[in-house]
């Protein structure tokens, strides 16, 4: 890593430690060394300033010195990775280490999602308390009564609960989300006993991907850490890792801080890959088949169009696919298309013998549909909000 240039005035990361994605960002943060305040939702410069212009309450938001907003995990990392004002870049150089580095962006911040709301959600008994503490705190650093921060609380986390069926999550589904997971947790403390980061000594866009759900619900929340401090405590010391300011890895002393020469793969990222062809590239499957079903039945679209009738939405529609033997019911969001958008236009952006060989690779895995699987219509960013393309 190259040192970094402090900056006189930190910017300000809007989001709170109980959010999967605000972990996301604020790993990326302390890695590069970009100086920041955190502040959470509740600051009077994020109702007066930020909602208005994002449209909607969401985070994370940061907020530069000269008062530019960006929001979304992968514009905030864009933005610092165009400016090249940072220690080392997310993006891998090479093309099978980078398109790989994005699978896994999508599987971590999309893929795991359901399994993080279950583990916290629906073992709200064992995290109730640790729940109601961290997102007191929000209402506390806006010096709330208590009385009134519980009586927040109550209608918050149960706003938030009641999206345990949205997912697809109930008692006839849940072992089979915990199965996927569980064989996850497994693949990925065998690599971690073996490699630092998932693909080297330096962490990529694939590791910021996993860590979004990794650290704030599974890793944090005292049910599901509990788990895997016990089963897997190298996916837990890996979590730790992805916090600090510095490579943090005394365990591997002969580690370098760089990625596998060659383009090369850690062979014990294979196992990783195929949970995500059996356990995520089903639900993709349907998220594709579902956009273009509900595309097909609608009156022609503009370009640039909003996706959905209100900034607030974020779901199109819902579709049906199979985990581990147990159907689900699901949310079809479009934000997800543009992460896959992301693998596809990589790949599609390769050479003739680039394509052959990542083809091959993912092959093996059981991957190979994702590098082609795409909707009828592009969904891209612009002001904040997901359009049509």
């Amino acid at each position: 890593m190259k040192p970094m240039e402090v900056n006189a005035e930190p910017l300000t990361l809007f989001g709170a430690p109980v959010g999967m994605w605000t972990g996301k960002i604020r790993s990326y943060l302390r890695k590069q060394g970009i100086p920041y305040v955190e502040r959470f939702p509740s600051d009077p410069v994020f109702e007066r300033e930020v909602i208005p212009a994002v449209k909607r309450f969401i985070n994370p938001v940061i907020r530069l010195a000269d008062g530019t907003l960006v929001q979304d995990t992968a514009d905030i990392i864009d933005h610092f990775e165009t400016t090249g004002n940072i220690r080392f870049s997310v993006y891998p150089e090479t093309p099978l280490q980078r398109i790989v580095a994005m699978a896994l962006d999508l599987y971590g911040g999309e893929g795991l999602v359901r399994a993080a709301m279950h583990y916290r959600w629906s073992y709200r008994a064992q995290n109730e308390s640790f729940l109601r503490h961290e997102f007191g705190l929000s209402y506390r650093a806006a010096a709330m009564p208590q009385a009134q921060i519980d009586a927040q609380l109550d209608l918050f986390m149960g706003y938030l609960n009641a999206y345990l069926p949205k997912f697809g999550i109930n008692p006839t589904t849940q072992p089979a989300i915990e199965a996927a997971y569980e064989s996850l947790l497994s693949a990925l403390d065998a690599h971690f006993r073996k490699v630092p980061y998932l693909l080297g000594g330096l962490p990529t866009l694939a590791d910021f991907g996993l860590i979004a759900n990794f650290y704030a619900h599974l890793g944090r929340d005292p049910y599901p850490a509990q788990q895997m401090k016990l089963s897997a405590p190298s996916v837990y010391r890996w979590t730790e890792r992805m916090m600090a300011s510095d490579a943090d890895m005394p365990e591997f002393p002969q580690a370098t801080q760089v990625l596998l020469p060659e383009d090369a793969i850690p062979e014990t990222l294979g196992p990783v890959l195929q949970c995500m062809a059996a356990d995520y590239l089903p639900e993709l499957r349907m998220m594709v088949r579902c956009t273009d079903e509900w595309l097909a039945k609608q009156p022609p679209i503009d370009s640039g169009a909003p996706v959905t009738s209100k900034p607030s939405a974020r779901v199109l529609t819902r579709g049906r696919f199979v985990l581990r033997g147990a159907e689900l019911e699901s949310m079809v969001a479009p934000y997800t298309l543009t992460r896959l958008q992301r693998v596809t236009d990589t790949y599609a952006s390769l050479s003739e013998v680039e394509q052959r060989r990542v083809a091959d690779y993912f092959s093996s895995h059981g991957l190979a549909e994702l590098l082609t699987l795409k909707a009828q219509r592009r969904v891209e960013r612009k002001d904040y909000l997901e359009v049509w393309g």
